[in-house]
């Protein structure tokens, strides 16, 4: 009885590593970029333009003499566009 056991386990394992290894060859659909679309870079440049420029804008408000105010400032600039 204890060979019966010995060999089921071995199937079983052998099953188990054979549709693993029959898994893992399996290619996966290619995760390739989407074509370049000349209207998207545009857009994608300006909104980097206008993240450096609102990040040097709260850089320079910063390291000025009076950063609570010029932060203020600001705010309220943002909150009233």
């Amino acid at each position: 009885m204890k060979t019966f056991w010995k060999w089921l386990v071995g199937v079983v394992t052998a099953i188990v590593a054979a549709l693993f290894i029959f898994r893992k060859n399996k290619k996966s659909p290619s995760k390739d970029s989407p074509p370049k679309n000349p209207i998207t870079e545009v857009v994608v440049e300006q909104i980097n333009d206008d993240l450096e420029e609102e990040v040097s804008k709260v850089k320079s408000a910063v390291e000025g003499s009076s950063a609570a105010e010029d932060l203020a400032k600001l705010g309220d600039l943002r909150s009233r566009s």
